[in-house]
């Protein structure tokens, strides 16, 4: 599992915008926007599409805190 933990993801707007920009950088790879524990979930994220996908969060306006498989 591939997890990133979003810093300023803090309401379901939030989560939406997050969602919509992962959908536009990768479609069709699955995710898991965790609002609760402010983390997005992927079972797997190749790794040509992980740096795309952190700048796609970037550019909503969020930081990312921690990625890394677990």
């Amino acid at each position: 599992m591939y997890v990133l933990s979003i810093e300023g993801m803090t309401c379901e707007a939030c989560k939406r915008a997050i969602s919509t920009a992962i959908g536009l950088a990768a479609p069709g790879i699955p995710f898991e926007v965790d609002l609760a524990r402010n983390q997005v979930r992927f079972n797997t994220l190749p790794t040509v599409a992980q740096a795309t996908v952190r700048n796609a969060i970037r550019d909503a306006g969020y930081g990312i805190l921690e990625t890394g498989n677990r």
